[in-house]
């Protein structure tokens, strides 16, 4: 559980090797649609772009979510960086992350074909830092 965001809440999952592992997770809903925030944090192995697939085939059966309308995003901690605090920012104070939303084509729970695109753009950063920071996403 080591470097996860403490506005993340922990929650065991297993990974491709079927080992359990830690990961954190947010789930908001904004409208109709569902962002699901995840981070690895530190741990190795619970890296995202190698068991995307089975982590999120996993939360959706969990938390019965339907797939077409939710987005999975992925904060990314910079090496050297421990926990986000509540400010955002780690232990040197500078915001040392990045955001990556997944895409995946879905057969029934399963995800298929799944990539990540980095997060570019200020306003969705913005919405976001928010969703992470607050106990809810704002609408």
């Amino acid at each position: 559980m080591k470097g996860i965001p403490s506005s993340l809440s922990p929650i065991q999952l297993h990974n491709r090797l079927n080992r359990p592992v830690w990961i954190g997770f947010k789930m908001t809903r904004r409208g109709k649609r569902q962002l699901v925030l995840l981070s690895t944090g530190t741990e190795g192995g619970a890296q995202l772009s190698k068991n995307f697939e089975t982590f999120v085939g996993q939360i959706v059966r969990e938390f019965k979510i339907d797939p077409a309308q939710t987005d999975f995003v992925e904060l990314r901690q910079e090496k050297g960086q421990s926990d986000i605090g509540e400010n955002g920012a780690g232990e040197s104070g500078a915001v040392a992350h990045s955001w990556y939303r997944w895409h995946a084509h879905w057969v029934g729970s399963a995800p298929m074909e799944c990539r990540a695109d980095p997060v570019t753009s200020d306003s969705a950063c913005s919405y976001l830092e928010e969703a992470l920071l607050r106990s809810t996403a704002a609408a």
